[in-house]
């Protein structure tokens, strides 16, 4: 963005409005952001300030809109002026997505944040920093279509965008089985289901195996994460788009349509702002969805299955989910334990992730010590499976190729480290009751294990213990370690 020729002074000749030192502030601020327009208004609607950029994108030259009406320029009504509508309300409007006309007839669409501008308790205009959208939607299109494609690649033996099925799903223990028990009866049923659980428990994994087990197995399965994609999109990505909707809109089905009479699931559900849940509440009782642009209303017919990582009761108190539209998605609920709730499966799921970087890796891991599985057993685990799964491809990658056994030297240094405070471990400790040195004889054991298991490579154990090299430098030289006379690394 660049605001070419701007100056305190010839804004007061076009309006009193710039009289406000934290106006010109503001506006220079934000020279450094690409992609981001500023316009400017008074009272009345007449164009104060248009940055230079604006003419790429609409095509209207800003000499010549200046002391013109917003409502003439852009052929607006006063209720669809985002200015006029900051003016009088006297309020705040963020991430306000506007649609109009540009000046050779082709349709703009931006995202705008709009200030009013006050004079004591007068409104005296409007400050709209806008920003245009096309090319984040460009880029989540290639994104959604390469993660398509990548599906069909990996999973073809399936083909219906699918991974999992129930048989895929680890956890002898009882409470595995109860909610793989309850998600099979689901999965006989039409209604909609809701799915909650901490993040890493699982719950596309469900989700995809609830598809596979029901009758609508050879439809698709269409998997949304709301929160990964900015809202103002994600209504054109759920519902399709009308050509001309706005810029470089095409005719294109939205994954409603696309889901067919398949799955269609949404994922982070409580990032989906108020808005759009109305909108897509109305989809939900009516079954008939309207393109972006669109007056068509085209039926759909994909089974909804949604999920939260967070209570929605809290999410409702929290006016981050709308009560109705809650109650018409969880129709039934199917709750994904934590791993901490399940310990008993962790050593199963161990094995599970070992043979698979085993065969990956080119490692021979036949046994874990008795250390380790105490280890993963008594640890807490708050990224529950995923988490479960980075330690033991972690652990791999620090075992030789002739190692056989799976030791605690190999897990990573937050694990270590959580086991010799927890007491999990035991310990050489110094005979004092001097708290201090006990613990510096814990950093220092734990920064000794970390070297050996690099060789002594400095850059290496930092990065592994998640500092800097510098940072451990510091420690040795506190913890009086002499990294050239140490024996660990021989």
């Amino acid at each position: 963005m660049a605001i070419n020729n701007f100056s305190k002074s010839q804004i007061v000749k076009n309006n009193s409005i710039a009289d406000h030192d934290d106006l010109e502030l503001i506006i220079h601020s934000l020279d450094c952001l690409e992609d981001c327009y500023i316009s400017i208004v008074d009272a009345t609607g007449r164009i104060v300030f248009a940055s230079k950029d604006f003419e790429k994108l609409d095509g209207y030259k800003t000499s010549e809109i200046i002391g013109e009406n917003v409502l003439d320029v852009y052929k607006l009504g006063e209720e669809n002026s985002v200015h006029i509508k900051a003016i009088k309300e006297k309020r705040v409007l963020k991430n306000t997505l506007l649609r109009y006309t540009s000046a050779s007839g082709g349709p703009v669409e931006l995202v705008m944040d709009i200030f009013p501008v006050f004079t004591g308790q007068e409104v005296t205009g409007s400050v709209a920093i806008s920003r245009d959208t096309s090319k984040i939607q460009a880029l989540t299109e290639i994104v959604t279509k390469l993660q398509k494609a990548l599906n069909n690649q990996l999973h073809h033996q399936i083909n219906n965008g699918t991974q999992f099925c129930f048989e895929d799903i680890i956890g002898s223990g009882e409470a595995m089985q109860s909610v793989i028990q309850s998600a099979k009866r689901m999965a006989r049923s039409e209604s909609r289901i809701m799915i909650l659980g901490e993040t890493g428990t699982g719950k596309e994994l469900f989700a995809q195996s609830i598809h596979n087990e029901s009758s609508r197995a050879k439809e698709p399965f269409i998997a949304v994460n709301c929160s990964a994609i900015p809202d103002s999109l994600l209504e054109s990505i759920l519902f399709g788009t009308t050509k001309g909707a706005f810029t470089g809109a095409e005719n294109k089905a939205g994954l409603f349509e696309e889901a067919k009479n398949g799955t269609l699931f949404l994922d982070e559900l409580n990032s989906m702002s108020i808005v759009l849940q109305a909108k897509l509440l109305r989809a939900l009782e009516t079954n008939r969805i309207r393109r972006v642009g669109g007056n068509q209303e085209i039926p759909v017919n994909p089974r909804i299955i949604s999920a939260m990582n967070i209570n929605p009761l809290e999410a409702i108190e929290n006016e981050k989910l709308r009560s109705d539209f809650y109650y018409r998605l969880a129709v039934v609920t199917l709750e994904c334990p934590s791993l901490r709730n399940r310990k008993e499966d962790i050593i199963t799921l161990s094995w599970h992730y070992i043979k698979k970087y085993n065969k990956i890796l080119g490692r021979k891991i036949d046994r874990l010590s008795p250390e380790v599985m105490k280890i993963l057993e008594n640890y807490n685990w708050p990224g529950n499976v995923r988490e479960l799964s980075h330690c033991i491809e972690h652990a791999m990658n620090m075992v030789d190729p002739n190692d056989t056994s799976l030791l605690v030297r190999h897990l990573p240094a937050f694990i270590q480290e959580n086991a010799l405070k927890s007491n999990i471990l035991p310990i050489i400790l110094p005979k004092t009751n001097d708290f201090k040195q006990i613990m510096n004889q814990v950093e220092k054991d734990i920064l000794l294990q970390a070297l050996k298991r690099n060789n002594g490579n400095m850059n290496q154990s930092a990065k592994e213990l998640g500092l800097s090299r510098q940072s451990l430098f510091y420690k040795l030289k506190k913890l009086n370690i002499d990294i050239e006379h140490e024996t660990y690394i021989k």
